[in-house]
């Protein structure tokens, strides 16, 4: 074996072929972006991915652009793995592996989209005054304290529990013998969240958000309360309970009434993990915002937090000041980390691939 350097001379003008592959990728693009469009309630179904990355579409449809072009760039600059120039000397490999460092550049990408929403989030918490909910005004303010419904409860799809937010969303597990059948049926609220979609199971397993209702709520702490409408926050929660039903059995109430209010009732040969998450009266709670004054044609008698009119960030997190700081960093630090990694191995790849680097050829 023989360890020898590739004769590259560098592509300065862009090539009809360089063309074709750009809009074969563009198509991909395409459709990648259409269905998150088209179905934006999906998710990955990694419960810490969920609860830490909340990008829109459009977000998304940058991220992937860039993913895009990141991987035609090391083969617009350079050559195809097609021919004498292929390291596997086999098409379908060198395409497997392209592929491959594809997904991994598109992950890395979507980290990166974690990183700028999360530091967003961030920046505005950070600006935001830490202030009592007795003393709030107006203007941008972040306040702590336990949580007061304003209005009638709702009833949490799985624990059946008065809540004043929750979420339902309901994965497919696509192998009927799944452990996590088994584990999410042992789950209890405030113990060790189970039913969870593992790494390896994000490409046979879909998981969609079925349902999300909030209502009115105040943050009371000891020097008084302030409401919240928390109709256009971003809400970070823990998952508080899990309910697997397989496929040839029916979901325990209060979910059969969920799933029929939801038209989502009905057999499948698939089995089903149902998840719930939930914010309950008398939970600690931190609000970033802005507050707006007494509306006293309105009859509002005490101040509003809300997203304001600027597009300020609203975030409802669980937990005191101090914790869900500490979440936005160690969040921002984490997709940093995984951005990094999945995109340099993606990167790396697609540049030996294209001749940029050493590879070991035959004697």
């Amino acid at each position: 074996m023989a360890i020898t350097v590739p004769t590259l001379q560098p592509t300065t003008i862009v090539t009809g072929l360089d063309i074709v592959v750009l809009v074969l990728l563009l198509h991909v693009w395409l459709l990648v972006v259409g269905l998150a469009a088209w179905n934006d309630d999906a998710r990955t179904g990694v419960r810490w991915i969920d609860r830490r990355i909340h990008m829109s579409t459009r977000l998304y449809g940058t991220m992937m652009l860039l993913a895009v072009l990141a991987v035609w760039a090391p083969f617009a600059v350079g050559q195809y793995p097609i021919g004498p120039t292929n390291p596997f000397g086999h098409s379908r490999t060198a395409f497997g592996t392209v592929v491959i460092a594809g997904l991994l550049v598109g992950t890395g990408f979507y980290f990166l989209g974690g990183v700028v929403t999360n530091l967003r989030s961030y920046v505005a918490f950070r600006r935001s005054r830490p202030t009592s909910a007795g003393a709030v005004t107006s203007g941008p303010v972040q306040v702590s304290g336990t949580v007061v419904p304003l209005e009638k409860p709702l009833e949490a799809p799985v624990t059946g529990a008065e809540v004043i937010w929750y979420r339902l969303s309901a994965t497919r597990v696509a192998d009927d013998d799944d452990e996590r059948l088994q584990e999410a049926s042992d789950y209890q609220f405030g113990s060790t969240p189970a039913g969870d979609t593992t790494l390896d199971s994000v490409l046979v397993d879909q998981t969609t958000r079925l349902e999300e209702r909030r209502r009115l709520f105040a943050v009371r702490d000891d020097t008084g309360r302030v409401a919240v409408d928390p109709s256009a926050a971003e809400l970070r929660l823990e998952r508080t309970a899990s309910e697997p039903v397989p496929g040839d059995s029916t979901p325990s109430e209060p979910l059969a009434t969920h799933l029929l209010e939801t038209n989502e009732l009905e057999l499948s040969d698939r089995n089903r993990i149902y998840h719930e998450e939930a914010l309950r009266p008398g939970e600690e709670v931190t609000v970033v915002g802005v507050a707006t004054e007494p509306n006293d044609a309105a009859g509002d008698d005490e101040p509003t937090i809300t997203a304001g009119e600027t597009g300020t960030e609203f975030v409802v997190a669980s937990g005191c000041a101090e914790t869900t700081e500490r979440h936005f960093r160690r969040t921002i630090v984490s997709c940093s980390v995984a951005a990094v990694v999945a995109s340099s191995v993606g990167l790396s790849m697609l540049s030996w691939l294209a001749g940029h680097g050493w590879w070991i050829t035959g004697p």
